[in-house]
């Protein structure tokens, strides 16, 4: 197959995306190769999102906004709800890849192609991503992110190994489980080399730094992050970012004297555990 004949899906889910989505949504409209049906689901936006999105389906019939019907919103585990969500509206059941897509985002126009060029270059491929890049002062610079991460706001799985690792998992931490699943199964799990993906809102700013950081340090207990290396990795945040860094150690250790509840997977901790282990004596490592 072709990069140009590659059949995908595309779920966003978007609240409040007034500013930003309609540079998302002129990107996909752009892009050389289309998607089979792209879903955006509406989770209770107050602003005029719906109607941006509504002018694009209007012009282009793979495009449609579903309302959601779900209760309360909470980040990770509520994401992954809406995701679902929009899946279970498809009409399509044709395609070979699965985009999860931020509505806060812009890209080049070859994005796709590029992606899908890259993934049958390499079968082993189930995960992939652009590289995260913020505009600072007219210039993009890239977002800072554990080497290898693909980048949650604009996932993309090979269908198999989306199958394959059991799909995706409603919980803080859901774009780090999913990679490491794969990797557990034999798949690969990383970015497209030098392809930029624009992201119109930074990491962490819609909830505050600070909030930001304790969601990822509750995830990170959640996970079954081996405790040294969780220690190491929350001062290496508190040196770039104290705010991030101090709300990772609080979230985490929040989440450990409250006993709250770890994935059910020992198989899925002792994987990543022996494989953080690794990374802090420098051997080689999967994770």
């Amino acid at each position: 197959m072709s990069s140009t004949d590659a059949r995908y899906i595309v779920i966003s889910a978007v609240k409040n995306e007034a500013q930003y989505i309609g540079e998302t949504l002129s990107s996909m409209a752009a892009q050389t190769v289309k998607p089979a049906e792209w879903v955006i689901v509406n989770d209770g936006s107050t602003d005029s999102t719906s109607k941006v999105i509504k002018g694009y389906a209007k012009k282009y019939s793979w495009i449609r906004l579903v309302d959601a019907e779900l209760s309360k919103r909470s980040r990770g585990g509520h994401i992954v709800k809406l995701v679902y969500y929009g899946l279970s509206k498809l009409k399509t059941n044709d395609f070979d890849f699965i985009v999860k897509l931020d509505g806060d985002l812009s890209f080049e126009p070859g994005f796709f192609e590029r992606v899908f060029a890259h993934l049958a270059q390499n079968p082993a491929l189930g995960i992939t991503s652009g590289i995260s890049h913020i505009c600072s002062g007219g210039v993009l610079i890239e977002e800072k992110s554990a080497r290898g991460h693909t980048l949650g706001a604009c996932k993309v799985y090979r269908k198999e190994c989306f199958t394959d690792i059991g799909g995706l998992i409603q919980a803080m931490g859901w774009d780090g489980i999913d990679e490491i699943k794969a990797r557990m199964k034999g798949w690969e799990a990383s970015p497209v080399p030098g392809l930029r993906v624009i992201h119109l809102r930074p990491e962490g700013q819609a909830n505050g730094t600070f909030a930001s950081g304790k969601e990822r340090g509750r995830g990170s207990y959640f996970m079954g992050y081996h405790p040294l290396f969780f220690a190491v990795r929350a001062a290496k945040n508190i040196l770039k970012s104290p705010l991030d860094g101090v709300g990772m150690v609080t979230g985490y250790l929040g989440a450990a004297l409250k006993g709250g509840e770890k994935i059910d997977d020992p198989e899925f901790i002792r994987f990543i555990r022996k494989n953080q282990l690794r990374k802090l004596l420098m051997l080689k490592h999967k994770v």
